[in-house]
């Protein structure tokens, strides 16, 4: 069955659930859409550092959540919405190997234990190996009651065709962009799709685990495959793919220059390089908000970019230089 004319509904809550459809209008707790297109896509969200999207599809008789959000009590709040339109929770997908896209996934397993929970084999194998420490992180701040994401139900593949109400939506599982695999979702009847964080709007995105290379290269086959369609990014307000994928190559090409050209000239980067180089990516982006909602993640931004690049930390190489006397 294909969607009628698609409309964005948001919420408004304490979590800042807002939407647009076209139109908007604004009551005394946001923006509000009316619901009436058969398929709506909602953006739980709450602003300021360290905001993160998800996505609920909303079909006549079901629901496919894309993400739960960074914490168990974000999610909850999510959780009480789906609720509220009592319509099922059929599939929930985890797009990346982020704590802020699966930190409150028992909020909905519990919520919704018949729900299927989907992830590309990558992803779960990521999870449930942990190497960078995120279960451990989100399991350290949430406390006891946290519990590690469960197995998936399935794996979900490049170009799987998922449905929500006989409305198709079409996987697209991604390697080495801003996270090693990242799934996104397309509606190609609804020219929208759901990106996760191939795009950060108007917000710094996280790239410790970037590929700086290939990132830039997924975003323009982004452009080419889906011009014309309406982006949902993992981070900020949902836009026109072709800008917001191209501001986002902006953003990236101005940092990793930043690096090379400020930071790497002799292949060390200095506290003093580094400083300057976080000055200059805040003046250059005033009022932007980190997504990790971390002070620090500029540093490590910066840092991960040097070791990419193939240079070396002046701290480091005073450590190796210890290290060496010790050894003589």
């Amino acid at each position: 069955m294909r969607a009628a004319p698609f409309t964005i509904g948001l919420l408004a809550m304490t979590l800042a659930i807002a939407g647009c459809s076209g139109r908007e209008t604004e009551t005394a707790e946001g923006p509000e859409a009316e619901a009436t297109a058969e398929l709506e896509i909602h953006r739980p969200f709450r602003r300021g550092p360290g905001s993160v999207n998800s996505y609920w599809i909303e079909g006549p008789d079901e629901i496919l959540v894309f993400d739960t959000q960074r914490s168990i009590a974000l999610a909850e709040r999510v959780v009480a919405a789906i609720e509220a339109t009592g319509k099922p929770v059929t599939a929930i997908v985890i797009s990346h190997y982020d704590p802020d896209h699966f930190g409150g996934l028992q909020a909905f397993t519990d919520a919704f234990p018949d729900a299927e929970l989907l992830m590309a084999e990558n992803v779960a194998e990521q999870i449930g190996r942990d190497l960078s420490g995120y279960v451990e992180r989100l399991r350290e701040t949430q406390g006891d009651e946290y519990r590690a994401p469960p197995e998936p139900t399935r794996f979900i593949e490049h170009r799987e065709e998922l449905t929500v109400s006989n409305v198709p939506i079409v996987v697209h599982v991604l390697t080495d962009t801003e996270a090693e695999t990242m799934a996104m979702l397309a509606i190609p009847s609804e020219r929208a799709v759901l990106a996760s964080d191939l795009v950060a709007n108007r917000m710094h995105p996280d790239v410790v685990d970037a590929d700086i290379d290939s990132w830039p290269r997924a975003l323009n086959r982004l452009t080419r495959d889906f011009s014309g369609f309406t982006l949902y990014p993992g981070h900020g307000e949902p836009g026109p793919v072709n800008l917001l994928a191209a501001n986002q190559i902006a953003y990236l090409s101005f940092v990793r220059g930043r690096v090379e050209r400020e930071i790497l000239a002799d292949d060390v980067a200095t506290e003093e390089e580094i400083n300057a180089a976080i000055s200059a990516i805040r003046a250059n982006y005033p009022d932007w908000e980190n997504v990790t909602g971390r002070p620090a993640q500029l540093r490590r931004n910066l840092e991960a970019i040097v070791a990419q690049l193939g240079g070396e930390l002046e701290s480091e190489q005073e450590e190796d230089g210890e290290a060496e006397v010790v050894e003589g």
